[in-house]
This record gives structure tokens, sequence and C-alpha cells, in this order.
């Protein structure tokens, strides 16, 4: 990869996983928000719940479009209703649990950036890189974005709520090609999910990394690792 390396103008960096995590955890969250309405299943149940539930996004999205990888605000609101609703089924106001999780998670307050991103993004815009944010979120990332020092000035965000697609459908990385302004060859995306961040963007003919913070055996294991195969 630092062979070709000169030759990419944009980096396309994932969200979650990436630059962001969710403080306290996703499972913390859901758990206490359950516990508030009701909900008093725990910890470990939540998280296998979630874990479940989050796995079945891709027969909602053939339900409601007829096939898959495609969003928008809508759907996603309904999916992360229907998720709330799988995790904690015994909360006793659903409703307003579901109302009160979306919320907490559209919050900056509730995300914290990895240590090695403010440093990395200075250094790549210093460089002259095109920087770009490419998720599958909904358009709360732009608050959450906007709420992070260390994000904020990123503007360039392809939201695949925003966009239509979802991460691993090839209108999602043509979405990401028209937003860097420049040819699909000079795209570098960079996320720390295999299949939707590396796997679908070589598939659409972008060049990618994977990115996994925790474990040994990875292209990268810190963010900041992206500046040495930089030029």
């Amino acid at each position: 990869m630092s062979g070709s390396a000169k030759r990419f103008r944009c980096i396309a960096l994932d969200a979650v996983g990436t630059l962001i995590y969710a403080e306290p955890s996703v499972t913390a969250a859901y758990a206490l928000h359950g516990q508030r309405f009701g909900s008093r299943l725990p910890a470990e149940e939540v998280r296998r719940r979630f874990a479940a539930a989050f796995r079945r996004a891709d027969e909602w999205v053939v339900a409601k479009f007829g096939e898959p990888g495609r969003t928008n605000e809508e759907f996603e609101r309904d999916f992360w209703r229907q998720v709330v609703q799988d995790v904690l089924p015994d909360a006793t106001d659903s409703s307003g649990c579901f109302e009160s999780l979306f919320e907490h998670f559209g919050q900056p307050e509730s995300w914290r950036c990895f240590d090695d991103v403010a440093v990395t993004l200075k250094e790549l815009g210093q460089r002259g890189y095109r920087v770009l944010i490419a998720s599958n979120f909904d358009a709360r990332l732009n608050r959450i974005c906007d709420g992070l020092s260390e994000l904020r000035d990123v503007r360039c965000r392809v939201i695949s709520s925003l966009v239509g697609y979802r991460k691993t459908h090839r209108g999602f990385y043509s979405a990401v090609v028209e937003a860097a302004e420049c040819d699909r060859s000079e795209v570098l995306m960079v996320g720390d999910d295999l299949v939707n961040d590396v796997e679908s963007a070589r598939a659409a003919g972008i060049a990618a990394v994977h990115l996994q913070r925790d474990v040994d055996h990875s292209e990268l294991r810190q963010l900041s690792d992206l500046l040495e195969m930089l030029p």
C-alpha cells in the first residue's frame, strides 16, 4: 500500500469504531435507560439481544425497500425503534424508552473521540488531503460531529440515511466518490468494519485499509498509523 499511497487525494473515515465510541457503552446505555422505563434485564442479556437485533438489519431493509442496502431518515428511526423493542421487551413504556435512547445517542456528550483522532486529522489536513467522514448513521451524526471539537471542522460527511444507501451498497461509495471531488482511484477508505468499510469499498473500486484498535493482527492498530503509510 505504501508504494501506491501517493495517488490518494481524499481520506474517507468511518465514524463509530474508527473516530468515535459511545461513552457509556451501547450496552450500558441500553441497560440504564431500560431500567428507567421498567426493564430488569441484566447487562449481558442486553448485550446479547442487541447483537441479535442488529444482525437482522438487512432483512428489515429488504422488507422495507425490496432490496438490500437502501435507507432513509424514516427507516433509520423505525429501525432503531424496533431494536429498542427487541432489546428491551420488558420496558413498561417502550415508546418513551425509544425516544430517550434515540435522543441519548444523538447527543455529542454520549460520544468520545479516540485519543489519536485530533492529531491525525490535523496532520492529514496539513499534508493537503481532503478528509471526509463516511458513516452508516443518520442525521444525528451532524449534531454529534458539530459538538465534538476534534470533528467539527470536518464539514464533508457522507451519511447513509441522507444519501439513501448504506454500506455495503455501491451507491454509498458512489456518494463518497462524489463528495471526495476526485477520481475513485484517489480515495482511500479507512474503517474498523471489515465487511462494511473494507471489503465493500474494495468491491466498489476504492482502496481501503482495516483499522482494529484492540486486535494485534490488522493493517492498522491506531488511526495515527495511517500517517506512516501516506506521504
